[in-house]
């Protein structure tokens, strides 16, 4: 699976510096020669709107909780399992299983600030072994987790038999620490010829 390897670094490499460009661009000094050749050069990359890993990046949109309880997480149905909470004006829905959180439309949440105190009132509520099953994860490691479910969310079409799942992330044991890639491998049992033994 190397070219899925080759694939996703440079789409995420290239997403992040086009957009770090575009956010942070400033104007350089040309003669009016070169301004009439650049500006349309400009205005065709500017025009088209970019669709990247990088739109994922907790830097592109701002921290709006300042502490968990913000979120007002309650329990639903009264049994510890289905449960409520609000972000931005819009009701989410989380679901508990031992040792497993699933936030769903989880894509939709991207600042890593908010991720991680979210996940921090979901590990008060129920704590989730790390993969030892012996720790438990933290919420920036839960935090991480929901990153990579959301950029594995941008970078697969819409077709992709795996984009319904990576919009809703599932935090447990077993995904600890892994990259989107190591989700990729362990989603599709495909491993890296160049590390099997």
């Amino acid at each position: 699976m190397e070219h899925i390897r080759k694939m996703i670094l440079p789409a995420v490499c290239a997403g992040q510096l086009l957009t770090g460009c575009a956010a942070e661009s400033v104007p350089a000094q040309t003669s009016a020669a070169e301004t009439s050749q650049t500006v349309p050069v400009t205005e065709a990359v500017t025009a088209e709107p970019q669709t990247s890993a990088a739109e994922t990046a907790p830097a592109h949109d701002p921290a709006l909780l300042h502490s968990a309880d913000e979120i007002a997480l309650h329990d639903t149905d009264g049994q510890g399992k289905h449960y409520l909470f609000t972000y931005n004006d819009t009701e989410y829905s989380a679901e508990y299983t031992p040792d497993n959180w699933k936030i769903i439309d989880s894509y939709q949440i991207r600042n890593a600030a908010d991720m991680t105190l979210i996940c921090q009132a979901l590990a008060d509520e129920h704590p989730v072994h790390g993969a030892d099953l012996v720790s438990y994860r933290t919420a920036e490691d839960m935090a991480y987790e929901w990153q990579q479910h959301n950029i594995a969310y941008q970078l697969l079409s819409d077709d992709s038999p795996f984009r319904n799942n990576a919009k809703d992330v599932d935090i447990n044991p077993a995904d600890q620490g892994k990259s989107v890639y190591d989700l990729y491998e362990s989603r599709t049992g495909n491993a890296d010829s160049s590390q099997k033994s």
